[in-house]
């Protein structure tokens, strides 16, 4: 595929089988991106594939366990050996977990939520500030949960407010390589992660229907906010948080929804 907005372009996207990562995928090739597809579900990963190539574009799979540091570096390596570069990294991959409150969340729950959203994306994140082109850029996908606490998921709202931290943290060493970081914040998105069936259609971006006030999001919803972020159109976005949530977070709720 050609023209779009990524003519040219590599990119990589981690949480690539399902959900967001799905679509992002599929619409960057859309947009003239030769993709990396990462994911730990490989069989995933390859669907997302077959369905760029059915669309005419150009696609890798390769499974990737992000909480791993060579897993990390693979999938890296794969963008610069398969295409020859990298200049758009979306790290998007993590996990949630049971939703229980703060007495019941053990240390094993805590430090594998830790261990695959906050330390396997900063394990990302140093790989794409090594890696990616000049006039490249990394988009991190947090929550709404990284903005504002989740009772019942403690340890997954303290690894998204982490990657909060780090995105912000990273922009100053991201310019210096004249590269970007950003994050997205979605919230409640309607995919298997939330036990919603995922779909594997692409609509016309223009045409995507309004989602209800602080309603559920589909995942080209979110996933068009991370394209522009990736793109050359978001240049003076660096260090910033974006929340794609339809409102959810933006005042209290109506009294009548607070009973």
């Amino acid at each position: 595929m050609s023209g779009g907005q990524f003519p040219d372009k590599v990119a990589l996207v981690t949480g690539g089988g399902s959900g967001i990562g799905r679509a992002a995928s599929q619409r960057l090739a859309q947009e003239g991106a030769r993709v990396v597809v990462a994911d730990i579900d490989l069989a995933g990963a390859e669907r997302t594939v077959e369905l760029i190539a059915q669309a005419g574009g150009e696609a890798v799979a390769i499974r990737a366990d992000i909480s791993r540091e060579d897993d990390n570096k693979a999938m890296f390596d794969l963008a610069e050996s398969r295409f020859g570069g990298i200049d758009a990294a979306f790290l998007n991959a993590g996990i949630l977990q049971p939703y229980v409150p703060l007495e019941e969340v053990t240390l094993e729950i805590f430090d594998r939520l830790i261990g695959v959203n906050l330390r396997g994306t900063f394990m990302g994140v140093q790989q794409a500030r090594a890696r990616l082109r000049p006039g490249g850029a990394c988009v991190v996908t947090s929550s709404a949960a990284g903005v504002i606490g989740f009772a019942e998921a403690a340890a997954y709202s303290t690894s998204k407010h982490g990657l909060v931290g780090l995105v912000r943290s990273s922009a100053t060493a991201f310019a210096a390589r004249g590269a970007r970081i950003n994050a997205i914040c979605p919230g409640m998105v309607l995919t298997a992660m939330n036990g919603v069936a995922g779909s594997e259609t692409i609509e016309n971006p223009d045409q995507l229907a309004d989602p209800d006030y602080r309603g559920g999001l589909s995942a080209q919803q979110v996933a068009e906010v991370a394209l522009f972020l990736l793109s050359r159109r978001a240049a003076g976005v660096n260090g910033q948080i974006q929340k794609v949530d339809a409102a959810l977070l933006s005042a209290f709720p109506p009294l009548s929804e607070l009973g």
